[in-house]
């Protein structure tokens, strides 16, 4: 994710492993409701950001994930990025 310019909400050292927040990115091309259904397509499920002021995303890693599900993962989601004409990397919304 950092390669594509997501960086975790959180600091390393209170971030946990279980799910990650990710800010929107400032680029007017993002469209999450097509992120979701296209990654949901390619049978991988994020959740929309549960911070009352922040538009943002999560990633859950808990179950029985791999390495290359975690590739699966990354590789659609810049695919998608780039299919949308988002510019890599991303600068990221702030709260």
């Amino acid at each position: 994710m950092a390669k594509m310019g997501f960086h975790p909400y959180l600091d390393d050292d209170i971030q946990g492993c279980i799910i990650t927040t990710y800010m929107f990115p400032t680029d007017p091309k993002f469209d999450f409701p097509r992120l979701y259904k296209s990654l949901q397509d390619r049978g991988i499920v994020i959740y929309p950001g549960k911070l009352t002021e922040a538009e943002c995303f999560r990633i859950g890693t808990i179950g029985r994930l791999f390495e290359a599900d975690m590739r699966f993962l990354l590789t659609a989601f810049k695919d998608i990025m780039e299919e949308m004409g988002v510019q890599l990397p991303v600068t990221q919304l702030s709260l």
